[in-house]
């Protein structure tokens, strides 16, 4: 089993680095950073710092959108990267989460992220594209930069195995969404005639080890009430929510606090509690709870096929988890 760790930089560069270099140390083998404009530091600066201090670590964007960077612009960004860090470098490229709605935008659509993807490839590997029906070109740094997308609905996960070299999958890590979501990506993989077993998934989900159960939950409500205002957005159909609790998730999704996204404390922590979310996501989408609880979890994980998993990090402590993860969790999947 492998892990990742990736940050919203919301701190200073030279601190996020200090992150970065932490998880090299854990054993952790990919690094990713999230875009975010409107409420974190710019995440092409911060990785080419995080790149320059690192020596083994894969590492990427997670996620940019289409709304926010044309491909040439995006395509650029990641040559750069890899002339920087040759053989370490990924894009994951996702329709758009507080990137987009502290814009007052409205995520991507399936197409557009398509068109987007294909795009980025094409300037890369070819360095001319037609986008938006304009021709775009990129004149240097044809790298075959592994080009990943996230995904959060099956119709995602099936784009994902008809284009794109890795998945990013946001649907829930308990066997049978991971076994569903696996079904996806694969049944798409072979409509292009792909091989299912070269495109490289990693799972996300929001992660803590503590004393308690309860003490670990507490502190990744914020990641939990991302999670679950992802369920509702462009439809519910096949995201496997129970219907008794598709009314509260819907409302999670009419209130969520944008601008407060991941945030310690926020206003989204409160709502998860008020609408009695918070068991529910953090069982479908968690690895939380003490050394055994989190050893367990995974076990029931990786018999169901996810064995990468990349740990969305936001609260306050993170050389605390990190090394305690490395010291108590790794060993334990060698």
């Amino acid at each position: 089993m492998k892990f990742g760790i990736n940050f919203m930089p919301t701190a200073p560069a030279m601190e996020v680095v200090e992150w970065a270099k932490e998880v090299e140390r854990g054993g952790f083998d990919l690094l990713g950073i999230a875009d975010s404009q409107s409420i974190c530091r710019d995440v092409y600066v911060t990785l080419a710092m995080c790149a320059a201090n690192t020596e083994r670590l894969r590492f990427g964007p997670r996620v940019i959108t289409p709304l926010t960077r044309h491909p040439a612009v995006a395509a650029c960004a990641a040559a750069t990267l890899e002339e920087l860090a040759p053989g370490r470098t990924m894009l994951a490229i996702g329709t758009g989460d507080s990137a987009a709605f502290n814009l007052g935008l409205k995520p991507a659509t399936l197409g557009q992220l398509s068109e987007y993807a294909v795009a980025i490839r094409e300037l890369m590997t070819s360095g001319t594209t037609v986008y938006q029906g304009k021709k775009a070109r990129l004149t240097w740094g044809h790298s075959p930069v592994p080009i990943f997308l996230a995904a959060s609905g099956p119709k995602t996960l099936h784009l994902a195995g008809l284009i794109a070299d890795g998945v990013v999958v946001r649907t829930g890590i308990t066997p049978d969404i991971i076994r569903d979501s696996i079904a996806h990506i694969h049944a798409g993989a072979r409509e292009a005639g792909r091989d299912p077993s070269s495109i490289d998934i990693w799972w996300w989900p929001d992660v803590n080890i503590a004393g308690t159960y309860r003490e670990a939950v507490t502190e990744i409500t914020m990641s939990l009430a991302a999670a679950g205002n992802h369920m509702t957005r462009f439809t519910t159909e096949g995201k496997h929510i129970p219907p008794e609790l598709l009314p509260k998730l819907q409302e999670l999704g009419k209130r969520y606090v944008f601008e407060e996204h991941v945030a310690v404390g926020s206003a989204n922590c409160r709502l998860i509690e008020e609408l009695g979310l918070i068991d529910y996501l953090a069982d479908r989408f968690a690895i939380v709870g003490t050394e055994a609880d989190c050893v367990k979890k995974l076990e029931a994980a990786a018999e169901a096929g996810a064995n990468q998993i990349w740990i969305g990090l936001h609260f306050g402590d993170k050389h605390r988890f990190m090394r305690e993860w490395a010291a108590k969790i790794i060993p334990a999947f060698k």
